[in-house]
């Protein structure tokens, strides 16, 4: 018999960002559940799940399993064919408070294998025209590149704000505003990606849905551009970006600022936002791309999206770029009631959920903005922490990285600016993995200028 604390679901969308906190916490349950992460959280098949396990992580949306939280002590087959009747093909469990199984990968072990099949997959992958010609791969931001990015999305942010604000109100919204604020991303992404990628992460944030549709606006700007689209289809993706959540304003309030787990009811209601986003853009006469990326960013490859539950290439390329565009930035980015994933851990889930995403894409992704994204605090083989500054398509685990901090002594160092991919640093200075700069106190806005 299925726990009381139980929830009703009507189909299984994967995971996407709902504006739940319930959700978006148990995506990094993983990490963050009693401390977890050592050798005792492991990944099994759901198909190997006994009575007696603990699982701590699904896996998965939070509209993808039928329980309330994300974790459960398994008590029984009928719950274990309840999982597996949703489609979850894994779980994570852990085995301090549940059954064991010996051979089950740890969860550092699969991280570890998740950065290897990243690094496989993209690889394959040719770099697009661009990258090639150096107009993306761009040099370590200077403080004058940051300063200019800074202004560029300041710009952006106060139309896109007004826009959101008037659409709520019912008033006219500044499409030309916004095109003229895509038409200046783009520039500025040419100019220079890194520092759009630190000023964009590390902007001081507030109002969720706002932030996440300029979040979602920059990155599909530096996604079109690293795919090598031609600028007038990057804007027209770019300036759906700057969109795609419009749709939200049409929404009750309550539902959509609400702090806590929605209803079947209320989540029914907030997927109603992107018809409601399409009508009100409607008398503006927007591209084609535009439209698709407002229309289809939460379809899905395996069908399991809406509102169309469109699959695979039915499915936009603007509007599948857009897919894999909005989970990410939704997962990996803070509120006020809860804390995102880190960077580097977001892309680990992207790449694998990417049975709901065009797994060619994701590959692209994880190209485009590395498998450390700039701005990530990673850990050196020397024990030193460093800030991702600029990362190379052709060497997506040796960046360029400003070391500040060295975690055993727990002293700031002198910056200091080194490019793995160097030869200088081959065999001796490598990067082990990822930190959450939270815990040692590391501000990398003010050690980036940002």
């Amino acid at each position: 018999m299925l726990s009381p604390a139980r929830k009703k679901s009507p189909d299984v969308p994967p995971p996407e960002a709902t504006g739940n906190a319930d959700e978006l916490a148990a995506m990094g349950a993983v990490e963050t559940a009693d401390g977890a992460s050592g050798g005792h959280i492991k990944k099994i098949a759901t198909a190997s799940l006994r009575p007696g396990m603990f699982i701590c992580d699904f896996n998965a949306g939070w509209m993808s399993h039928p329980f309330l939280l994300n974790r459960l002590q398994v008590r029984s087959e009928a719950e274990i064919a309840e999982i597996a009747r949703y489609g979850i093909q894994s779980v994570f469990i852990d085995t301090r408070r549940g059954i064991d199984v010996a051979d089950a990968p740890t969860l550092e072990q699969v991280v570890v294998s998740s950065r290897n099949e990243m690094l496989d997959s993209a690889q394959v992958q040719p770099v697009s025209g661009r990258a090639e010609e150096g107009s993306v791969v761009s040099r370590p931001p200077t403080a004058e590149d940051i300063r200019r990015a800074r202004q560029v999305l300041n710009q952006a942010a106060g139309r896109l704000q007004q826009t959101l604000m008037d659409a709520r109100l019912g008033k006219n919204i500044d499409i030309p505003g916004l095109q003229d604020s895509v038409q200046n991303i783009s520039a500025a992404v040419i100019r220079n990606s890194s520092a759009m990628a630190l000023v964009c992460r590390l902007r001081k944030r507030d109002e969720y849905t706002f932030n996440h549709s300029l979040n979602v606006g920059v990155l599909l700007a530096r996604f079109s551009h690293h795919l090598g689209l031609d600028l007038a289809t990057t804007h027209e993706i770019a300036l759906g970006g700057l969109l795609h959540d419009i749709g939200k304003m049409a929404v009750a309030a309550e539902v959509l600022k609400k702090p806590g787990k929605l209803t079947e009811d209320e989540y029914n209601h907030m997927k109603t936002h992107v018809e409601r986003g399409l009508h009100l853009v409607a008398p503006y006469s927007l591209g084609q791309a535009a439209l698709n990326v407002i229309g289809e960013h939460h379809e899905r490859y395996d069908g399991n999206g809406y509102p169309g539950h469109t699959r695979e290439g039915a499915i936009s390329q603007a509007g599948r770029m857009a897919a894999i565009v909005d989970v990410y930035d939704a997962i990996s980015s803070d509120r006020v009631y809860h804390k995102g994933l880190p960077a580097p851990e977001a892309m680990r889930r992207i790449f694998e959920w990417q049975r709901h995403f065009d797994p060619s894409l994701v590959s692209q992704f994880v190209r485009c903005l590395g498998i450390y994204p700039i701005g990530s605090l990673v850990r050196l083989k020397s024990g030193r922490l460093a800030i991702v500054i600029q990362h190379h398509p052709e060497k997506l685990i040796r960046p360029r990285v400003r070391v500040i901090f060295h975690a055993a002594r727990r002293v700031y160092l002198p910056p200091e600016e080194i490019d793995l991919a160097a030869a200088h640093w081959e065999g001796r200075e490598a990067i082990v993995g990822h930190e959450d700069p939270s815990p040692w106190g590391i501000d990398i806005a003010r050690h980036v200028g940002c």
